[in-house]
């Protein structure tokens, strides 16, 4: 069900008037961090532009959106599972609460397994392979690559 409307309650005009208000806020940062020079560029040279080709990229959907229309701000809400999306609210408060006493490993898997299986459920060998293979997959990237120092938590013995 999905009504298209060119009015105010169109939900791309919206989005993109959002977009619109944040790349021109971007662009506002950066120019008043300093540009500098191409040869020598200042502090916001690179926030300068991503703010402008950001506005741009929002100037052209507010644009689309007035000419062609989109899907009404209500049919955006149809059918929305909310008992699932405030589930996942908790269970990511509880991660961030967490997160450093139990350590990342064992918080992130317990995290996975639980949205895999309950949220959006899929087999019980395919919600462990995937977490599993994830969690250890960017704990390896990020400590061992990257070099940045993961809470180990109760792994602390074993991970030294």
């Amino acid at each position: 069900m999905e009504n298209h409307t060119k009015g105010l309650g169109n939900a791309e005009l919206w989005g993109g008037l959002a977009w619109l208000a944040f790349g021109l806020f971007v662009t506002w940062q950066g120019w008043t961090q300093g540009l500098g020079t191409l040869q020598e560029p200042g502090s916001g040279f690179a926030v300068f532009w991503t703010g402008v080709i950001a506005t741009g990229l929002a100037a052209t959907i507010v644009v689309g959106a007035l000419a062609a229309g989109g899907p009404s701000l209500a049919s955006l809400w149809h059918d929305t599972r909310w008992q699932k999306v405030l589930l996942v609210m908790g269970l990511l408060l509880v991660f961030g609460f967490f997160f450093e006493q139990i350590g990342f490993i064992p918080s992130s898997l317990v995290l996975l397994l639980v949205l895999m299986r309950f949220i959006d459920p899929v087999p019980w060998w395919q919600a462990i392979t995937v977490s599993f293979g994830a969690v250890i997959g960017m704990w390896l990237l990020l400590s061992k690559f990257l070099r940045i120092q993961m809470p180990a938590g109760l792994l602390a013995p074993w991970l030294g």
